[in-house]
């Protein structure tokens, strides 16, 4: 569903504000906040065109597309959280009950859950990883090591965006991935490998900014499974 409503949000939205009950996560890029519960807060970033509708016209949209997800899922499994326009962009920031909420709502797979769980919900982990400590890449990883720490969590998601988890990442697959904080992770197909990018790791905001804006394809969805496990 997200290609779908930046579609219409493209096409109806005018200037303006409409603002929900306000969330304490923010970001100028597209994010991905799942917080200790499961719970997703999204953000989503979008240039407009001129040539569009109402803001009425949009609110109406999105209330029934809610509207009509939390009719067959149960109040509160979905949420406008705020949708603010200016400058010619649109940020929209929704909340989601559940990871499971976020996937079937967007269409973009996202899961979390400790890793002994993710084994069994069917990912398999066959990929490169990197081992984190203090928010920096230290080397590499083998999924033996990973699996032999109890009690981590682990987020995955298939998509290109900027993904926050609620606390310290340990290790994190290496395709597509730039380590950007201890808790944070960029995800853009010209990114290449964490391992790769460990010396920029800390750069500054501004830098940060520019390097995000020059990897991004402007495409969200992606073949490639992140991996972000965490303490």
């Amino acid at each position: 569903m997200k290609k779908f409503t930046w579609m219409c949000l493209c096409i109806l939205l005018g200037a303006g504000m409409l603002a929900g009950c306000g969330t304490s996560v923010s970001s100028e890029q597209n994010l991905v906040y799942v917080d200790k519960k499961g719970g997703v807060v999204s953000v989503d970033v979008e240039t407009l065109d001129a040539g569009y509708y109402s803001e009425e016209e949009l609110e109406t949209f999105i209330e029934e597309e809610v509207d009509s997800y939390t009719g067959e899922h149960g109040k509160g499994s979905v949420s406008l959280e705020e949708l603010k326009v200016e400058d010619g962009k649109a940020k929209l920031t929704m909340k989601y009950k559940t990871t499971e909420d976020y996937t079937e709502f967007n269409g973009i797979e996202l899961y979390q859950g400790k890793i002994v769980k993710a084994l069994a919900a069917g990912y398999d982990f066959k990929t490169d990883f990197s081992k984190v400590e203090d928010g920096k890449v230290t080397g590499s990883a083998t999924t033996k090591e990973i699996y032999a720490t109890e009690d981590l969590k682990v987020v995955i998601i298939k998509a290109n965006t900027d993904v926050q988890v609620a606390g310290d990442i340990c290790y994190v697959s290496n395709e597509n991935v730039k380590l950007t904080g201890n808790d944070t992770v960029s995800i853009r197909k010209a990114y290449g490998s964490a391992a790769e990018d460990s010396e920029t790791v800390n750069e500054s905001t501004e830098m940060s900014e520019v390097s995000v804006s020059a990897a991004d394809d402007g495409s969200f969805e992606t073949d490639v499974y992140t991996y972000i496990i965490y303490k």
